[in-house]
């Protein structure tokens, strides 16, 4: 009984990891922690921890870090506890003299109430992204439309809880039902922020898709509406739009400064599809030029964002643009959803136990 116990409660506490996943989970804390507190120091404590070099300035800075994001209570209350354990106090014993015993107990008290209320905030801020995230799903869409001879598929992985990519695909309406709305865009940033930019990107290019104006007009509506909400151009969007007229599979692109998606022709040739302009909320006054094209059967387009060539691996090199063409190639026969998911088993394999830095995302699209 005992041992059904405590296994239980190991399993709960580790989630089910073996010792090899759990090591690779700090790793990946570890080295993210360090980047955290090197945007914060403005040093590269990773590369100096690495150097073994110094690594007591090391500890110092973060520990400096640390101590500069408490609240001024907070802060108190550590100094409290490191003086009680740093200095000594004395107890008189009979027939003994004195004993020199250091304050452990009350230090470890201040420490467990300093502990508890930064995880009471840490919880509230977990549910506050939680709820942020599923609002952020229900934007996304759930699965790709069904049409005849159109193998679709997407996916998105986040850096964190929430998101600043986004991706959909639609039949776009007064048009007959005949054409094809594809996106994927990827808003400068992560997280909170980028998150609620690309919740206004997606409300604004549905809103603006119901008026049948041409692909080229429609990425300039969506820049000028970006251009209002960007900061002054401080916040980019990149995009990559497109139209496929399901009947005739003729499609038009337009790439506002996003990676140049990935076109895989059934005889073998990559085509990479760059036609388009400046990144949305750039400048008001921005041009777009579109891109135009046939779609054969067999055929296969991947769209994705820049968090997949530029996933690094433990030794700080990037994914890049060859690898990525490389695998795609290696796809000719697969379907959408297998080619999805190689390509994210891919770049997991790359990176290791190196932490994802940016979100990525990936469409795609084969012509049956």
């Amino acid at each position: 009984m005992a041992k059904g116990k405590l296994r239980a409660f190991w399993q709960r506490t580790s989630d089910g990891l073996n010792a090899e996943q759990l090591w690779s989970q700090f790793r990946r804390e570890t080295r993210s922690s360090l980047n955290l507190y090197s945007a914060e120091t403005g040093r590269n404590l990773s590369e100096e921890w690495s150097a073994r070099k110094g690594r007591r300035r090391v500890l110092s800075a973060v520990a400096g870090a640390m101590y500069n994001r408490l609240t001024p209570v907070r802060r108190l209350l550590l100094l409290l506890a490191v003086v009680l354990l740093v200095l000594p106090s004395t107890e008189n014993l009979p027939g003994a003299g004195l004993r020199i015993s250091f304050n452990s107990t009350p230090a470890a008290l201040i420490l467990l109430v300093l502990l508890v209320l930064e995880l009471a905030d840490r919880v509230g801020l977990k549910r506050d992204l939680e709820i942020a995230r599923d609002i952020q799903r229900m934007l996304l869409p759930e699965r790709p439309p069904t049409l005849p001879g159109l193998d679709i598929a997407f996916a998105t992985k986040a850096a964190n809880t929430v998101a600043g990519d986004y991706y959909d695909a639609f039949l776009r309406s007064n048009t007959n039902d005949s054409r094809l709305l594809l996106i994927v865009a990827d808003v400068a940033g992560k997280g909170i922020p980028a998150g609620l930019l690309m919740a206004a990107v997606q409300t604004g290019f549905h809103t603006l898709a119901v008026d049948p104006v041409p692909l080229v007009e429609l990425a300039a509506r969506l820049n000028r509406a970006m251009c209002e909400r960007s900061g002054g151009g401080r916040h980019l969007i990149t995009a990559f739009i497109a139209e496929l007229d399901t009947s005739t599979r003729s499609f038009i692109w337009v790439n506002a400064g996003h990676n140049p998606p990935i076109l895989l022709r059934s005889g073998g040739a990559l085509e990479y599809l760059k036609e388009g302009g400046l990144p949305l909320g750039a400048f008001t006054v921005s041009r777009y030029e579109s891109g135009r094209t046939e779609l054969g059967s067999g055929d296969a387009l991947y769209i994705y964002t820049d968090g997949v060539i530029e996933a690094l691996d433990e030794s700080g090199a990037e994914y890049g643009e060859e690898r990525l063409a490389r695998q795609v190639a290696a796809l000719a026969t697969a379907d959408a959803a297998t080619s999805l998911s190689r390509i994210f088993e891919s770049v997991d394999r790359f990176a290791g136990a190196t932490p994802q830095y940016d979100d990525i995302t990936c469409l795609v699209l084969r012509v049956a």
